[in-house]
């Protein structure tokens, strides 16, 4: 099975595995609040996880449990061995196929299946659909947490996956690295909402987040369809690419595309431009490119 047939579950699907003890499903939901020019307020929704969420669900959250707060900006990548030890306190090892599951906050619940594979989680999928789908569909729900034994979750990571702020600048001059930008075409070419300064980093094509997939479950587009949006971005002109966005969750849903479609030199700057702008000499351009 390749990565585009094997990275969305339905959820016909799921509910029919529920009790597969080879099955560990993980409750992503965050809330939203756009902050401009910092970062967004990406909130927990544990309390709505713990009035309601999936039979056998655990919870975790992007920011809170999931980035590192002591990181050089915000939403810095949590680092392996901790990923590592928080799956295995919940008593999740990888052997085991981890379902993630969020709300209409896509780009959310595509950082967190990052992170997870970052960290060298095997086999992590996605819920086509989201929680609120899920319900409306009548499928069962609890508020019953679960419990099971810690257990050791024994990974490697991928560190290959992080592009830091030198690679990028690296790349900017160099013709075989394309640069990602996953933000709206709008803060692509310099208008709406930006990160400390508008724009993009030089040499940059666009592929905008919401463009590779269905804005209604958080599903990739069609794989022709995919193709057909990064080879028109300018995409299949490199031999690397590098996602990026504001602060890296935007540059997760293109990441998962990219992947998706097989490609293997892949990376995500994970600090993106809320890294990049705060660096005065960094460069910038607007308009149409």
């Amino acid at each position: 099975m390749d990565n585009y047939s094997r990275t969305f579950v339905s959820p016909s699907w799921l509910e029919d595995h529920l009790a597969d003890p080879q099955l560990a499903i993980i409750d992503v939901r965050a809330g939203f609040r756009p902050q401009p020019p910092g970062p967004s307020d990406f909130f927990s929704m544990r309390t709505d996880y713990d009035k309601a969420h999936i039979p056998g669900a655990h919870y975790l959250h992007m920011v809170d449990d999931l980035s590192d707060p002591a990181g050089p900006f915000p939403f810095a990548a949590l680092a392996a061995t901790n990923v590592h030890a928080l799956l295995g306190a919940m008593g999740i090892s990888n052997d085991q196929t981890l379902v993630l599951y969020g709300t209409n906050t896509h780009v959310v619940t595509h950082r967190c299946w990052w992170s997870l594979r970052q960290a060298g989680a095997n086999d992590v999928r996605l819920l086509n659909g989201t929680y609120d789908l899920w319900v409306q569909a009548g499928r069962p729900v609890t508020d019953v947490v679960p419990d099971r034994s810690p257990c050791a979750f024994e990974a490697s990571e991928i560190p290959e996956w992080i592009a830091d702020k030198e690679a990028v600048t690296t790349a900017v001059d160099d013709p075989a690295v394309g640069l990602v930008n996953a933000l709206s075409r709008e803060q692509f070419e310099g208008d709406g909402q930006h990160y400390g300064r508008p724009g993009r980093i030089p040499g940059s094509v666009s592929v905008p987040a919401m463009s590779v997939i269905d804005p209604s479950t958080g599903a990739l587009r069609e794989r022709s369809e995919l193709q057909t949006v990064f080879r028109d971005a300018g995409a299949d002109e490199f031999k690397r690419l590098i996602t990026y966005c504001g602060g890296g969750i935007a540059a997760s849903t293109a990441f998962l595309a990219l992947d998706a479609l097989g490609y293997k030199n892949i990376s995500l700057y994970d600090g993106s431009l809320l890294e990049w702008t705060k660096d005065p000499q960094a460069r910038l351009d607007v308009g149409p490119g």
